[in-house]
């Protein structure tokens, strides 16, 4: 590192992994479909602000959040490009909406009439996408509905339907039996309004699995959100081909070393006692930061290119980990080493998939779930 982190504990987010795995999923797209970053929940964990940023000098086409909030987050980053909140807004947030030009997604009519009526008074209009619930069983319309919420949304002042879509629930599983019933409904839909001059101009989709795996769903525009970061939307039934890199890397140096006599305990509610002379290091990360306490950490860390077992409690803002045969067989674990707790070290590898599966969950809730008093330096 050229720099000192402002913390003891921080993440490295690689611009250049961000903007290869942009590349990666361009080059699988035509040369007519957009591309749309998902941004949501801080960027999957890799900070929203510098991540958009990065990915508008890649060449993102558009930008996908979740509320209002995140979407003026980006503005204020600096993103010029076209912005969707992908869930939903209610009315009284409209004016915001109209001040930073952000398109918003519509489920039903009052909302979308109150919408309209703040844009019109405004002497503006505000762009929408319709969301069209195809199978998720989420948000969204019944396909049988959608021509009659078009025809009525046409007609409200201050609404431009810009776009329409939907959301695949199982297209990063191996079998794609739901997702194939779920894009043959919305086909269906988009021939239907065709027909009728009632489809929108954009339609989309694919999410990352969809676009890796389904070249088919691409339509107007493809949004990716997990393969951007390097992660695979499903470990075993949907790994990211080769060429991806992870962005993400989360490290930590050493505040403590320590020997452990034998019946000692360790954190809270001595949970961990040990049997025989140890050695044990203290790393300034724990659940406030996002590192698991319940009902399961992720193993061990990486200190020296070798794994170190985690011991007893993860704490609010420290964890204690065994060096024992680190300095057995590596050499002297001293204040200041740094630790791997997600990332490489070495020739050992910890990814946020290897941490998913021991603590019963998901690479997206590995990385999201990191939270903002954790710094994010971005590197090349």
């Amino acid at each position: 590192m050229t720099r000192h982190p402002p913390r003891t504990t921080w993440l490295e987010i690689s611009c250049s992994a961000l903007t290869n795995n942009l590349r990666q999923l361009r080059s699988r797209l035509s040369h007519t479909t957009r591309l749309m970053a998902v941004i949501k929940a801080n960027a999957y964990g890799h900070g929203a602000a510098e991540t958009s940023r990065t990915l508008q000098r890649a060449g993102a086409d558009r930008f996908g959040v979740a509320t209002l909030m995140e979407a003026v987050e980006l503005r204020a980053a600096g993103i010029e490009r076209p912005i969707l909140v992908l869930g939903y807004t209610p009315a009284w947030q409209a004016a915001e909406a109209l001040a930073h030009d952000i398109t918003l997604t519509v489920i039903d009519l009052e909302t979308a009439a109150a919408l309209g009526q703040e844009a019109a008074t405004q002497g503006a209009t505000i762009q929408v996408h319709v969301k069209v619930n195809t199978g998720m069983n989420r948000l969204g319309v019944r396909p049988g509905a959608v021509p009659a919420f078009i025809a009525a949304l046409r007609d409200l002042p201050g609404i431009e339907i810009e776009g329409i879509f939907t959301h695949f629930a199982t297209s990063d599983e191996a079998d794609k039996q739901h997702a194939d019933a779920q894009f043959i409904s919305f086909q269906q839909l988009l021939a239907a309004l065709e027909r009728n001059g009632l489809r929108p101009r954009i339609a989309h989709a694919a999410n990352s699995a969809a676009l890796l795996t389904m070249p088919y769903t691409h339509l107007d525009m493809a949004r990716s959100g997990i393969a951007l970061y390097g992660l695979d939307p499903d470990m075993e039934q949907c790994a990211l081909p080769p060429g991806f890199q992870p962005a993400l890397a989360w490290k930590s140096l050493v505040t403590q070393v320590a020997d452990l006599a034998p019946s000692e305990a360790v954190s809270y509610g001595r949970e961990f006692i040990a049997d025989r002379p140890m050695r044990v290091a203290v790393l300034p990360v724990g659940y406030a930061d996002g590192f698991p306490r319940r009902p399961h950490h992720w193993g061990s860390v990486l200190l020296h290119g070798q794994p170190a077992p985690i011991l007893g409690r993860v704490c609010m803002d420290q964890t204690i980990v065994d060096v024992t045969a680190i300095e057995a067989t590596v050499g002297c674990v001293r204040l200041g080493d740094e630790a791997t707790i997600i990332g490489r070290q070495g020739e050992a590898f910890i990814s946020a998939e290897a941490a998913s599966q021991r603590i019963g969950t998901n690479n997206y809730d590995i990385v999201s779930r990191i939270l903002a008093r954790v710094p994010r330096l971005y590197v090349e």
